[in-house]
């Protein structure tokens, strides 16, 4: 027989949601302004080479920005101006994307244009430690390399960059970083309007790639250890990346940075070497009512995480689940256009349950696709 939530609780639930409809309504009308603004700033194009005329052609792209978010710490980040095609309009809601552990914002610079051309405006960010943002050594605040920093930079960034009025769309990839910035989403909720999990550890039994398990070593053995971050990214798709799009993953690794970034993977990893009971925290903080609105959009070919137990995750916190087959762990590498597609679905779906569907997930405790969160 199901518990009957306290009414304490229930009482939270319920000024939670009355909060999310308030901030919902200023948000909209701030980012009409906002739109107005983006509107203003001329969209970034790049040179690449066409094999099928041999010319080269201009993609649309983004610039690269940087922000101070404090404490002696910049994030870098793509920002992406919206520049719809012919029948797309402009979006409201800005899209931010956030990478997981060794990896980097390029990462995304191809599903971010397939949404800049359907009108939204996107901001890919190098999280602390990575890409071209600093690499502080370690230490407190938003050098510490732990859930708490992750956390407390992604709300500098939002405020830096003039976002922390308006509700964000959310999309995450990888490891530890995700986990972390899910708990900044139980915790902060007000910032995001719906989030989109691509491949990340959720499930118990998930654990690190080799790459990064060394540094989960017992007695410290795996200290110092070099971070192969164009193997882990390479071993886990379905598709061979390009020697020159691994190049840029590595960057950071081999240049006059090479120590201070990885120095910062190792420093995630240990102090996340639990990867269970990260995962356990992040399910418990999501489980609570009044949340964004969650997609996990999966690669099932995925060499690292198998996509057996995120049915049941998804089922447990009430999200929605979309399968990609035949992609690997970086679904943003490995089928862009279709990554993009089905955030896109889920950011303009209308997820008002239907009566009949509501009663039905108020008798099993949850929510299914078939009740407006597919």
């Amino acid at each position: 027989m199901r518990a009957i939530p306290h009414r304490a609780s229930t009482v939270a639930s319920r000024d939670r949601s009355a909060s999310r409809r308030r901030a919902e309504r200023v948000s909209t009308t701030r980012r009409h302004r906002g739109v107005a603004i983006a509107r203003a700033v001329a969209p970034t194009y790049e040179k690449v080479f066409d094999e099928r005329t041999g010319q080269d052609v201009d993609v649309l792209s983004q610039s690269v920005e940087r922000v101070e978010l404090g404490q002696g710490v910049t994030w870098a980040y793509r920002r992406g101006v919206a520049a719809p095609k012919e029948g797309a309009t402009a979006r409201e809601t800005p899209v931010v994307f956030a990478h997981g552990l060794g990896s980097r914002a390029y990462g995304f610079r191809a599903m971010s244009r397939e949404l800049q051309e359907n009108g939204f405006e996107t901001y890919a960010v190098d999280v602390t430690g990575h890409g071209d943002s600093s690499k502080p050594a370690v230490g407190k605040g938003l050098a510490a390399y732990d859930a708490a920093a992750t956390g407390a930079a992604m709300e500098a960034f939002l405020e830096k960059i003039g976002l922390a009025n308006d509700r964000v769309d959310l999309i995450l990839h990888g490891f530890v970083i995700p986990q972390h910035l899910l708990l900044l989403v139980a915790r902060r909720p007000e910032l995001f309007r719906r989030v989109v999990i691509l491949n990340s550890p959720l499930a118990p039994s998930h654990a690190y790639p080799p790459q990064m398990a060394t540094y989960t070593r017992p007695f410290g053995m795996g200290k110092g250890a070099p971070f192969d971050a164009a193997g882990y990214l390479y071993n886990g798709n379905e598709f061979a990346l390009p020697g020159d799009v691994l190049a840029e993953y590595e960057k950071p690794y081999v240049g006059a940075e090479a120590e201070a970034a990885r120095a910062a993977a190792e420093a995630y990893v240990t102090k996340s070497s639990d990867l269970k009971k990260l995962n356990a925290e992040v399910k418990n903080a999501l489980s609570a009512r009044g949340l964004p609105k969650i997609r996990v959009v999966w690669g099932t070919a995925d060499r690292y995480l198998d996509d057996a137990p995120i049915y049941d995750w998804c089922a447990d916190i009430r999200a929605s689940f979309s399968a990609m087959r035949k992609v690997g762990h970086c679904p943003h590498e490995d089928f862009a256009a279709e990554a993009a597609a089905r955030c896109q679905e889920f950011f303009l779906a209308d997820l008002r349950a239907s009566a009949k569907a509501a009663l039905n997930s108020v008798r099993v405790g949850k929510i299914t696709t078939d009740d407006g969160q597919g």
